[in-house]
Formats: structure tokens, C-alpha cells, sequence
């Protein structure tokens, strides 16, 4: 007796499915920003309440810094397990850019997360603006800043070591 229970137990705690915080339904990929799970038609940010009121609070804020015209980060599914963010940020610099006139190239970046048995594949759209394109192979202005400061500090260790 006590053996059935057990395997009853234990086949609820597998078939259990995260469930979406909005409707309840079966949840397929998680938010990046919140972490919540969501269905197919909750997973843009515009369409769950915690990153839609943080978007509506940071919409005077998300603007090419070079143009100063609106920027959207969106993120969608197209599939149970494919799922596409776009901060509508230089990867670089970190600064927002439009994608029309200000994106110089973009990139992709792939992170195949598993969860349970199922795998799903998160696509992130790196930008570029003009400064920061040509050092995309570093990471962008923060990339070649990083390069800079651990070159530097080697230098030092260096001269105060030899140094009397």
C-alpha cells in the first residue's frame, strides 16, 4: 500500500508543468528580466504585468542617445521552444539604439537553457552602434576598457615590483 502511494507521489511531482502567471496555462519559456514563467502569447514583455509596468515607467528613458527616437526591447516566441530577446541596447556601450539608422551590425547570441526534459533556445540580438563596431570582437568600448585596465594594472604590478 504504502509502496503505490509513494509512486502516485512521485508521478505527480514529475508531470507537474509550470504554469503561466498570467492565464494559468502551460508556461513555455521564462522571462529574462522577471524570471516568471509565461505561455507563447504572455512571453512579450508588452503582455505580462511586471515588465510592461517597468517599460511604461522607463518609456521617457528608452531613446537612441543619438537621435533621441523611441526605442521598443521586445521579446517574442515562435515556437514552445524558440524564443527571441532584443534589448534595443548597444552591446557595446550599453546605450540605446535605434534600429533604423543607428544599428551599425548586429549579432546573435544563443543560450539553450534546460528545463526538466524540455530544452528551449533563447536568442538575444546584440547590437552595435558606429563606436563600438569595430571593437565587436572585444565586447564593444567596455571590452577594449576592460583589455586597457588589466593591461594597466599589469604594468604597474610590474614597475612597483622591479622598482627599489
Amino acid at each position: 500500500m504504502s509502496n503505490t502511494t509513494e509512486s502516485k507521489a512521485y508521478q505527480r511531482s514529475v508531470n507537474a508543468a509550470r504554469r503561466c502567471h498570467e492565464c494559468n496555462e502551460e508556461a513555455l519559456g521564462r522571462c529574462p528580466d522577471c524570471h516568471m514563467g509565461f505561455c507563447q502569447q504572455h512571453f512579450p514583455k508588452q503582455q505580462h504585468s511586471p515588465c510592461a509596468e517597468k517599460q511604461m515607467k522607463l518609456a521617457q528613458t528608452q531613446v537612441c542617445y543619438l537621435c533621441g527616437t523611441q526605442v521598443y526591447p521586445d521579446q517574442w516566441s515562435l515556437s514552445k521552444t524558440a524564443h527571441y530577446v532584443d534589448q534595443s541596447n548597444c552591446h557595446g556601450c550599453g546605450r540605446y539604439i535605434c534600429d533604423d539608422l543607428h544599428t551599425q551590425s548586429k549579432d546573435e547570441d544563443v543560450v539553450i537553457s534546460r528545463e526538466g526534459l524540455r530544452g528551449h533556445r533563447y536568442q538575444y540580438i546584440n547590437r552595435y552602434c558606429d563606436m563600438c563596431s569595430p571593437f565587436r570582437r572585444v565586447g564593444g568600448l567596455r571590452g577594449v576598457t576592460r583589455i586597457l585596465v588589466g593591461i594597466g594594472t599589469v604594468a604597474a604590478g610590474v614597475f612597483f615590483y622591479l622598482h627599489p
